[in-house]
């Protein structure tokens, strides 16, 4: 039991010591990476620099003891942080102490959703959340996302509090009067080494960013001259302390908690089914869901905020060789000493560096060579990521969220209820058939129809099957057969469907035969009747014996 779901008693008494070496130098460098991040994610939230810090110690040594994937990431993220801040600042204003309680308790609403999911066994529901829609919104968060750094960049205030981007942009417009130059240069010089830096990702880029512009600040006194920095930083790690609790609180942070679900627990399933795959060991979708909701909870009782995997620190720990869930220890370790003594390291780190970080970080989310290949490959899709992404910039990130969701259930809906039942003949001299649409001149049986169905039926799509063998029913009509090859389930509503049509046919001297029938599909069919109404010998196991019969009867 304490296997199953504490991986930590799996992987650290089989733990090798050649492995060291590399999770140091991956947790060294993890911790590089995650101590920059962390501090600007907390910005986008409207949080103190320290609170993703405090995001950064316990969350990630709860993950180490629950989670299976060595690769994988924890902290906050750009993207969770934007939606963080939309739905606490419906309670209190961004700058009051009760703003950072409640983003405590946001922090554990998304773990007990976690939970729910990952203790229910119910992470299969993730795959119903179309790929193109979610790239769609994605998109459209890295946008909103830039647009909420454009004031810190650039050294003006942003007076609005909202995840459109269209009135983000137009409220920092208004008061581009206000800006810094120096803060803006900075923030462009940093911006343009980072996309630079790219091509080497070992390099700690962002660490000698952090580095070189403090020290900077320091020497030449940059904050007399505009630029913001991040200033005082409280000592010492925070102790568990339970954030504040109301029914109220809870029901208008609810729908925020799920949004950020959605999005956390797709990314982190997708970088650790990649990771797993690429890695060769088992991943349980499930047990990871429980590792990120257990490592949310955590963050909330230690004063943090809400940390999901995150592509960009994930692929970073990979690439420096990650081997085992040590890694994430290790980062925790080296940032805990960091925040306990060397509080006044972060003091002279300047705001527009944050935001440089943090619109580095986002730009990947619009991928342009995706919407190019969508629209090679699959227009439908195009036009579905562009809704998501038009959406999101136009209805903001929660908004977006909900419409994502809701385009990724229409389209199963749709495509489902609008299965593919194509009309069969049989190409000369063989006994194979294929479409009629795509062989014209394969022969068909003057008073038969053959059809084929590619899909389970259900009640969403039993009445268009009734509809399509009504447009193929001609003059003559003897025999239907219906190819049920890929008819893999059969609810209730479909066999009932089916029956009408069998007693149908059966009044007007049209026999109804089936072929390649599944034994679960043919259990319901004898349960409920159809078999006795169209009887035994209406079932053709294979499409040589029905070939057989039809080539038999006199009146084919």
């Amino acid at each position: 039991m304490l296997r199953r779901w504490f991986s930590v008693f799996e992987w650290l008494p089989n733990y090798r010591r050649a492995d060291f070496r590399f999770d140091l130098v991956a947790g060294l460098t993890g911790a590089a990476i995650l101590v920059p991040q962390s501090m600007a994610y907390a910005q986008i939230a409207q949080l103190p620099p320290v609170v993703g810090l405090y995001a950064s110690v316990v969350p990630l040594l709860v993950y180490t003891l629950i989670g299976r994937s060595p690769q994988l990431g924890v902290g906050p993220l750009a993207t969770i942080s934007v939606l963080a801040a939309a739905g606490v600042a419906s309670l209190a204003s961004p700058d009051s102490t009760q703003f950072i309680a409640l983003s405590a308790t946001l922090a554990v609403l998304v773990g007990l959703v976690h939970l729910g999911i990952g203790l229910g066994r119910l992470g299969f529901l993730v795959r119903f959340l179309s790929e193109p829609v979610m790239t769609g919104f994605l998109a459209g968060a890295g946008v909103v996302i830039i647009a909420t750094q454009l004031g810190p960049i650039s050294g003006v205030s942003l007076s609005v509090n909202t995840s459109r981007a269209d009135e983000l942009v137009r409220d920092w417009l208004e008061h581009l009067d206000e800006a810094s130059l120096t803060t803006l240069a900075l923030g462009v010089v940093t911006l343009g080494a980072l996309l630079v830096a790219k091509r080497w990702r070992r390099f700690p880029a962002l660490l000698v960013m952090i580095v070189a512009s403090s020290f900077a600040v320091l020497v030449f006194d940059l904050d007399e001259h505009g630029i913001a920095i991040v200033g005082k930083v409280p000592s010492g790690l925070a102790l568990p302390d339970a954030p504040p609790w109301s029914l109220h609180d809870a029901q208008v942070l609810l729908p925020t908690a799920f949004a950020i679900t959605l999005i956390s627990v797709l990314e982190s399933l997708s970088l650790g089914r990649e990771f797993s795959e690429r890695h060769r060991y088992e991943l349980d979708p499930n047990q990871e869901i429980t590792a990120i909701g257990a490592s949310n909870v955590a963050a909330g009782f230690f004063q943090g905020m809400v940390v999901t995997g995150a592509i960009t620190r994930s692929t970073i720990l990979d690439e420096a060789g990650a081997r085992t869930q040590l890694t994430g220890a290790l980062c925790a370790l080296i940032v805990a000493p960091l925040v306990m003594f060397g509080s006044d390291t972060f003091r002279y780190i300047p705001v527009t560096v944050l935001a440089a970080i943090v619109i580095e970080a986002v730009v990947g989310f619009i991928k342009v060579a995706e919407a190019e290949r969508l629209w090679r490959v699959q227009r439908s899709d195009f036009w579905l990521m562009m809704t998501a992404f038009a959406g999101t910039m136009v209805l903001g990130l929660e908004l977006g969220v909900l419409l994502a969701v809701a385009m990724s259930i229409t389209l199963i809906v749709y495509r489902v209820s609008r299965p593919h039942l194509p009309e069969l003949g049989r190409l000369d001299g063989t006994d194979s058939f294929v479409e009629l649409g795509s062989h014209p001149d394969a022969t068909t049986y003057p008073r038969s129809v053959i059809v084929r169905i590619e899909t389970a039926l259900y009640f969403t799509n039993a009445e268009v099957l009734a509809n399509r063998l009504r447009q193929l029913e001609r003059d003559g009509l003897t025999t239907i057969v219906l190819d049920a090859s890929g008819v893999n389930y059969l609810d209730s509503t479909a066999d009932h469907q089916l029956r009408k049509l069998a007693a149908r046919y059966r009044d007007r001297g049209v026999r109804l035969l089936l072929v390649n029938v599944e034994e679960p599909v043919r259990a319901v069919m004898d349960a409920s009747g159809f078999t006795d109404l169209v009887g035994s010998d209406a079932f053709f196991p294979t499409d040589a014996d029905a070939v057989a019969h039809l080539d038999s009867r006199t009146d084919a």
